[in-house]
């Protein structure tokens, strides 16, 4: 009887225990910070803002409900603007965020709230490197590119980052995705007219080149494939997909601007007439393990869209949802909610100029 009595007390103190750890993991809306948060299903738009203007912003909106907050999130907990001009933005284990500004020349680490804990000026320290223009992580390494010819590694500890070294890949590299070891860094060159992605492996010191398109840019990874966009000889927004497997590089079609989720590509291409300034916009999505185009996936399609210029997209991983971010360059960018479907559900202000991405956290 004593021993049943002790293993019963011993299963209370158990299970108080885990009723315990449970409330300490339960949502905490400001986390300290001075915004309150709705719930933990958070989205923050980068909006780059124009080019020497410091108006470079961060924008939190629920994506669950939709409610946004339309005050800078960054100045808001932070007490200061971004700087000039927030050029990407990642998301690190769930809890983190880092934001390269490229003409402030700097990276900051965020927590969760948009509070920054900690952050690397690149113009005091590490002003050979040139401007950082990108950045990516793997397994706690921070990937930096910088325009003046380098890729930089960083440490994240905690809530803190540690230079630890850079690497020169050659002129002008644009965007940088870490997978399995291996870095992959489109190469624009100084008058833009270079046509390689460069494959750094993972002793960060052997390099070699694959052959995309003239002027390559953003990058994207889907499975095992990473998919390279650029700008083009003709300037006609060629995209397509390099093969880690089989090491081996196909162009697709043409997209100004892309997003990838589940294994989905979606695009739009916008062309614009710089004699008249009309822009017509298509939207289409690409299949990356069939190879199939679906003309039709966007449904509903609101008709001002067809007319804009789409500046990004991004889709939300936990529901699929697809986020196409139009900008005119001068005033506050538009954002259209898309679910995993591609109907048409909504659509509200990024409060900010040329949306860039959008990452989400949960």
């Amino acid at each position: 009887m004593k021993q049943l009595k002790f293993f019963v007390l011993l299963t209370m103190a158990v299970l108080a225990g885990f009723t315990s750890c449970s409330d300490n993991v339960d949502w905490d809306p400001s986390g300290g910070g001075k915004v309150e948060m709705t719930s933990p299903d958070r989205a923050f738009i980068l909006n780059e803002g124009s080019l020497n203007k410091n108006n470079s912003n961060i924008i939190y909106f629920d994506w669950a409900s939709g409610k946004v907050n339309p005050t800078c999130l960054f100045a808001q907990q932070n007490g200061r603007q971004l700087g000039d001009t927030g050029n990407d933005i990642i998301t690190v284990n769930g809890n983190k965020i880092v934001v390269a500004v490229n003409v402030s020349n700097y990276i900051t680490l965020l927590n969760e709230y948009g509070m920054e804990t900690d952050n690397i000026s690149f113009a005091k320290k590490h002003p050979a490197l040139g401007q950082v223009r990108s950045v990516d992580e793997e397994n706690g390494i921070l990937y930096v590119t910088s325009d003046g010819g380098y890729v930089s590694r960083i440490r994240i500890d905690g809530y803190k980052m540690q230079y630890m070294d850079s690497l020169k890949v050659g002129d002008r590299p644009e965007d940088v995705v870490a997978h399995d070891g291996k870095l992959y860094v489109t190469m624009q060159g100084q008058n833009y007219n270079d046509n390689r992605l460069a494959v750094v492996n993972p002793d960060f010191k052997t390099i070699s080149y694959m052959t995309v398109m003239q002027d390559p840019n953003k990058l994207y990874e889907s499975d095992d494939n990473i998919i390279v966009t650029g700008y083009g000889a003709a300037s006609d927004n060629p995209w397509g997909i390099y093969s880690t497997s089989t090491v081996k590089y196909t162009q697709v079609g043409n997209a100004s601007a892309i997003g990838v989720g589940n294994g989905v590509v979606y695009c739009a291409n916008s062309v614009t007439d710089w004699a008249t300034y009309a822009t017509n916009t298509t939207l289409y999505s690409y299949d990356v393990k069939t190879g199939t185009e679906n003309k039709n996936f966007f449904k509903n399609v609101p008709a001002e869209i067809a007319t804009a210029s789409v500046y990004s997209i991004s889709v939300n991983p936990y529901d699929g949802r697809i986020y196409l971010a139009t900008s005119d360059f001068k005033t506050d960018g538009k954002i259209y909610v898309f679910n995993a479907q591609g109907n048409y559900e909504s659509e509200f202000s990024s409060y900010g100029i040329n949306p860039h991405k959008i990452v989400f956290l949960k």
